[in-house]
């Protein structure tokens, strides 16, 4: 006779408990913020959607770039403009890095931001204060000008 106790079919397995709600109120299971980003950067486009308007999006991509590392964001950023083709995503997390460590900006802004459109849809993000703040400030303008 096998241990049924060691060696359970399916059937008699039981699967955790879910620890969260989806946008239906649903059970489902919690992300860490940082799967939470990725999965936000490399899906989400700030618009209305089935299940989330675009200030719910817009409110938790905000928070989780404030939750996780800044390194993260910046890395979340690069991939979501260069593997994902985002075009707002990417400018709103390189927006975010310009409140919370410029330093690092400098550092992915030309992977991040790369054509016109990304510049403009950058400094529209800034300027409308949605990150925090509604200057530039003098460190990102340094970034904006063309060598």
């Amino acid at each position: 006779m096998v241990n049924t106790q060691l060696f359970q079919t399916l059937k008699g397995a039981l699967l955790p408990a879910a620890t969260a709600r989806n946008a239906e109120q649903a059970p489902a299971y919690a992300f860490g913020p940082r799967h939470q980003l990725a999965q936000l950067a490399a899906t989400g486009c700030l618009s209305q959607t089935f299940y989330a308007n675009s200030e719910d999006q817009l409110d938790q991509v905000t928070a989780l770039t404030k939750e996780v590392e800044a390194a993260f964001v910046a890395k979340t950023a690069i991939y979501a403009r260069q593997s994902g083709h985002m075009k707002d995503m990417p400018a709103l997390l390189a927006a975010g890095l310009a409140v919370r460590d410029v330093a690092l900006l400098n550092q992915v802004f030309s992977r991040v931001v790369d054509d016109g459109k990304m510049l403009r849809n950058f400094v529209q993000i800034l300027r409308s204060g949605a990150v925090g703040r509604k200057s530039l400030g003098r460190r990102t303008q340094h970034l904006l000008r063309v060598p």
